[in-house]
């Protein structure tokens, strides 16, 4: 961007690299994330920064552009020819190969493409912005490219891509300012280009975060939800005319080798390390494939007469945030920093490679699955929170979950639940003033219905002792982790136990006769005791994910992960996930090596290995996918240049701001000077009141000028006079008629100016100035007045 002044060309690079980075940066990482790429927007900004200066030299000028491009060409030659590894050439065609697939959704995601395919894409994208706002400065081409890729990406339904709209839109009106600049410069003497920018900078920032303000934080209402929904109807149609659609296969955990049915539970077992599932992710999960609600005594079944639902249908909302327990009142109540700690944001991309089921595993707190094939399957849920499709999947057909994981092994997790959750009886009707506080009076009794009762048959003795093992718990979550506490220490593991006996109660057989066997056993026992002392449970049966990832962050899923475990409800907060099954101090399961010798299935110990508790190994961490978790591993010179190019983009923003602050406060007093006399003496007495608050000084409740200007007075020392003066001054002014002369002003501004040079040697130059700035977008506690 050429322009009349360039009496600081260093600053107007800065500028125009801080446009183009917000520009090219936030449209790339739309992109990016649009395509479930692993790659966080600090890592964007940095290669698009890296591009910037890259070009900066390359399309200096003609000369430069042809030397620098035949000496690359060279290079890359004797590179290729001498030093790269055989076979360079089959891996980049396969990994374009790959991002063709990816992007048309033929293939899953594999992370060690994610780094290049970001380069690729910031590069691409960042050479057509140069040339054209840079070195053409034809802002339209740009334009038509930004709002083409931004509206497109906003029709296929990726509201991901809103937090990087805010940078993008700030660099537009940026690029605004700067054709205006350009037109002015050619009538009229301007200041430089880049103290021009810095000037509208603050103006930029105040109408992007007003836009922030008042957009909702729902914006599916802007979407053009009739087209929508009728391009999603001809797709789910076209699906349903081209596929096999049948009754729906539930999941049990008999397919997987565990004995379970709607008749009868525990048994022998018989393992297998087929694969059915591979998953990439960044964190170990609990798979749900059914949740069952009736315990029976020998079983679990689902007596629940539930209807399915489109789960993309803006029709069904409600329905899917009561399924997923997003109509809690927890999400309005809790802070967004302890929302991220307490919830963690998971991806996971799941294939079907050995298992023939229409299920569809998800995990608690499902926000969307995304489909990663034109024409796939149509997911459907289920008021449960059971996801499926019509007909079976297949293994051309991943999916993308979009899970926020409870952080149950969090302690303060455990003290904010403790404090938040309310007390309800379920053995009593349900009052309608549980609404008032935002819960769900329709779902407490679906849950008190379904999710609470137990057989009359139930020996007492099983109640009593649920009743001990809790007796000195005051919560609901003190309650559920004492039992599952009491079942780990006194229960032993077996993947070896008889045949149930007939005609007894499976819960009172395992606690009192048997007291050994495997996940069904406990996750039955936790969810009866849990039901005898007032906690609604639930009993979910799926797979729980091997301890250990392979190259990749990719699961391989058997059927020996196989696994069942209890959720327990918690009013405000939702279902939250308990696993009773126990585990010894080296964090294997209990009775490992007394039953190591007597069982002689091979996979045995392979099992024992990989379901380790997540107590013991912690399953829910924060997703790092937008850090670093999903990458390929980098040569040392690799982070050390990320990390030195991160370092100084920063000191470069850094300087940028210090600097336009410094600019402003000149600025600032430019412009207080120009104002009529009246509305100096105001602006100025405003300012002092301020400044005089900052040194906790402030006017007391109904405390007269005089009153409080005598008070300062009695500490304050100011060499342009004193406070009492300024005051006389301005009731002499507003109340007395008394025209103002400049000595007037002159004495009124060196009053103010000494004042403020003492609160900026108190607090510090930049200090003071972030204040004055957060005063002047009213964003402190004391907005200016003028």
């Amino acid at each position: 961007m050429k322009h009349a002044t360039t009496s600081n060309p260093a600053f107007n690079y800065i500028m125009k690299g801080i446009i183009f980075l917000l520009l090219a940066g936030s449209l790339a990482k739309s992109i990016i994330v649009s395509l479930y790429l692993p790659v966080s927007f600090v890592s964007v900004l940095g290669m698009t920064a890296a591009v910037y200066i890259i070009l900066s030299f390359y399309l200096y000028n003609r000369y430069t552009a042809v030397a620098l491009s035949a000496l690359t060409v060279v290079s890359l030659g004797i590179y290729a020819y001498y030093f790269a590894s055989e076979g360079w050439w089959t891996d980049v065609l396969k990994w374009l190969e790959w991002l063709l697939d990816y992007t048309l959704g033929s293939t899953f995601i594999q992370p060690q493409y994610s780094i290049p395919s970001a380069w690729l894409i910031v590069s691409a994208l960042s050479l057509v912005i140069y040339v054209f706002m840079i070195k053409a400065e034809w802002y339209i081409v740009p334009l038509i490219l930004s709002l083409g890729v931004t509206g497109t990406l906003w029709a296929l339904g990726h509201k991901y891509i809103l937090p990087y709209l805010w940078p993008f839109a700030l660099a537009w009106i940026l690029l605004l300012s700067s054709k205006y600049y350009k037109r002015l410069s050619r009538i009229h003497s301007m200041p430089d280009y880049g103290i021009w920018q810095v000037s509208i900078l603050p103006l930029a920032v105040t109408i992007v975060f007003t836009s922030y303000i008042i957009l909702p934080d729902n914006t599916q209402d802007f979407k053009l939800e009739f087209l929508e929904r009728k391009v999603r109807d001809i797709t789910d149609r076209w699906t349903d005319w081209t596929v096999f659609s049948g009754p729906r296969k539930t999941f049990r955990l008999s397919y997987t080798g565990f004995p379970s049915s709607s008749t009868e539970l525990g048994g022998p077992i018989k393992l297998s390390d087929d694969v059915v599932l591979t998953i990439t992710s960044t964190t170990r999960l609990y798979l749900r494939g059914s949740l069952l609600n009736e315990y029976t005594g020998n079983s679990w079944t689902d007596t629940i007469d539930d209807h399915r639902y489109k789960l993309k249908s803006s029709h069904w909302k409600e329905a899917k945030a009561q399924a997923f327990d997003w109509d809690e009142p927890v999400w309005k109540d809790l802070e967004p920093e302890l929302g991220q700690r307490f919830f963690n944001t998971v991806k996971a991309s799941v294939t079907h490679t050995g298992i023939e089921t229409s299920v569809i595993f998800n995990a608690q707190r499902l926000e969307d699955v995304d489909v990663q094939k034109w024409g796939g399957f149509v997911p459907h849920f289920n008021g449960t929170g059971e996801t499926f499709t019509s007909r079976d999947i297949t293994a051309s057909e991943s999916y993308l979950l979009h899970i926020r994981i409870p952080n149950t092994a969090d302690p303060m997790f455990h003290n904010y639940v403790n404090e938040y959750v309310p007390f309800i009886d379920w053995r009593q009707p349900i009052p309608e003033t549980w609404q008032e506080e935002g819960i769900n009076h329709e779902k407490l009794i679906h849950i008190q219905k379904y999710y609470t009762a137990l057989p009359e048959t139930l020996p007492q003795r099983v109640i009593n002792l649920a009743q001990f093992v809790t007796r000195e718990s005051k919560t609901p979550l003190e309650k559920a982790l004492a039992i599952e506490d009491y079942l780990r220490q006194n229960y032993e593991y077996t993947l070896n136990p008889p045949e149930t006996p007939g005609n007894t109660d499976f819960v009172d057989y395992f606690l009192f006769d048997l007291k050994e066997g495997y996940c069904t056993y406990f996750a039955t026992a936790m969810a009866v005791l849990g039901r005898a002392v007032g906690l609604p449970t639930r009993y979910v049966e799926g797979f729980l994910m091997p301890s250990h990832a392979k190259e990749g962050n990719i699961y391989e899923v058997k059927k020996l992960n196989g696994h069942a475990w209890v959720e327990i409800y918690f009013p405000k907060i939702g279902w939250l996930t308990f696993d009773p099954t126990p585990i010894d101090q080296s964090g294997h399961l209990a009775g490992q090596h007394e039953n190591a010798g007597a069982h002689d299935d091979p996979y045995w110990e392979e099992y024992m290995n990989q379901h380790r508790h997540p107590q013991d190994q912690p399953d829910y961490l924060p997703d790092q996918q937008e850090i670093s978790g999903a990458q390929p591993a980098s040569s040392p010179w690799e982070s050390i240049f990320q990390s030195s190019l991160i370092i100084l983009i920063i000191f470069v923003l850094a300087g940028g701001i210090l600097g336009g602050l410094k600019l402003w406060d000149i600025l600032r007093w430019y412009q207080i000077k120009k104002l009529p006399y009246e509305r100096q003496l105001n602006y100025c007495y405003q300012e002092i009141l301020w400044l005089l608050k900052l040194y906790g000084f402030p006017v007391r409740r109904g405390e007269t000028p005089y009153a409080y200007a005598d008070r300062v007075d009695s500490w304050l020392m100011n060499a342009s006079g004193s406070m009492y003066q300024i005051c006389y001054l301005i009731m002499k002014n507003q109340f007395g008629g008394y025209p103002l002369t400049e000595n007037d002003m002159d004495k009124i501004r060196r009053f103010y100016r000494n004042l403020e040079d003492n609160i900026k040697s108190l607090l510090g130059f930049y200090p003071y100035m972030f204040r004055l700035l957060a005063r002047r977008l009213g964003l402190s506690k004391y907005p200016m007045q003028i």
